[in-house]
């Protein structure tokens, strides 16, 4: 009962039921195994639990993990979850005994089981174990998950990013520091590419950043966008357009003058699809100083929009001189037209419209 006034007796109480937890056999004892999971359950929804039920959470995770009890252990740790909070990186518990009992759940050997039992799991069971792993949501869950992003199984790489895609600040720290640490980026001097690998885990690393969706991922992207391996430099554009904002925007620009025309490109296809319309000037400079990619640019501002954008496309028309200092003898002033035609569409009001008739 937790709400029996003698804690000497509660605790005794906790720990004789603990004491039977640990005996219980699967085959004949599941139900109470249930019963004590729906009832830990009730008591954190009530938030009725005091801090002695935190060796009792452990006992129960342990005895369902060992009996491989996966939805349960899956409902008690979101039951879990619900008591904590996270704002502004950092993370509070309402309950001294929830936080005690993910402490206990997330020892090293505890949590290296449940990976290898993620790696054989059927769909069922991988699922419950997503939720057990969700729910934890520790930095050790991430570095754990870390190490298998680059299995060999097709379906254990998809059900490892998707785990670490909702794990938000814990995976954000360990994949930021796995591109911040430039062992993982050493390669022969004569040799641009990375070693298969060291590609892998830095190619799943930059794809968990760009999923996690958040700002703060930005700073360690940043650091490799001039790798010599092109591929580096494709994911990470790819994971900035996911995350948005005026940091990621920020990179592209840099980006946008990147020696490889096919890193550029998509540079400037990101900025047009995430910048706010305030950014218009960023590809108007962009189309100025390369002349090469102002299609691209033209074509980024129509996805942009914004007053800015559509006063600028419009003086393009109404210039032909400005479009031919535009094309600047590198591409087609008729394609370049073209483009700003369609780019006119693209921003749809009564105004851009006009234009375009």
């Amino acid at each position: 009962d937790p709400g029996a006034g003698d804690p000497a007796h509660r605790q005794k109480a906790l720990n004789l039921l603990g004491t039977i937890l640990g005996e219980l056999n699967l085959i004949t004892d599941k139900v109470i195994l249930e019963t004590t999971t729906d009832a830990i359950v009730r008591i954190l929804e009530e938030k009725h639990e005091t801090y002695e039920y935190s060796e009792l959470i452990w006992k129960l995770f342990e005895t369902c993990h060992r009996e491989k009890l996966y939805d349960l252990m899956a409902r008690l740790t979101s039951a879990m979850a619900r008591r904590r909070i996270t704002n502004d990186n950092v993370t509070v518990y309402d309950s001294m005994a929830v936080k005690k009992g993910f402490e206990n759940i997330s020892r090293r050997e505890s949590i290296s089981q449940l990976v290898s039992e993620l790696i054989e799991a059927d769909h069922q069971t991988g699922q419950s174990l997503k939720e057990i792993m969700v729910s934890i949501g520790s930095e050790e869950i991430a570095l754990a998950l870390s190490r298998i992003i680059s299995h060999p199984i097709r379906n254990v790489r998809q059900s490892t990013l998707k785990i670490l895609a909702e794990l938000g600040k814990a995976a954000l720290k360990v994949f930021s520091q796995i591109l911040f640490d430039d062992e993982m980026f050493r390669r022969p001097e004569d040799r641009h590419e990375l070693p298969d690998d060291q590609w892998y885990v830095i190619r799943n690393s930059i794809f968990v950043l760009g999923s996690l969706h958040d700002p703060q991922g930005v700073p360690a992207l940043r650091v490799r966008i001039s790798d010599s391996d092109v591929r580096v430099r494709r994911e990470i554009v790819s994971s900035l357009e996911k995350i948005g904002g005026e940091e990621a925007v920020d990179c592209l620009t840099l980006m946008a003058d990147d020696p490889l025309k096919e890193i550029r490109e998509a540079a400037i296809i990101a900025i047009g699809l995430v910048g706010p319309p305030e950014a218009a000037p960023i590809l108007i400079d962009i189309a100025r100083r390369n002349p090469q990619e102002s299609i691209r640019a033209v074509r980024g501002l129509g996805k942009m929009g914004g007053e800015e954008a559509r006063a600028y496309l419009a003086g393009l028309l109404e210039d032909q001189q400005k479009l031919s200092d535009l094309a600047g003898g590198r591409v087609s002033r008729d394609e370049l037209k073209v483009a700003v035609i369609k780019s006119l569409g693209d921003i749809g009001d009564s105004e851009a419209l006009e234009q375009v008739k």
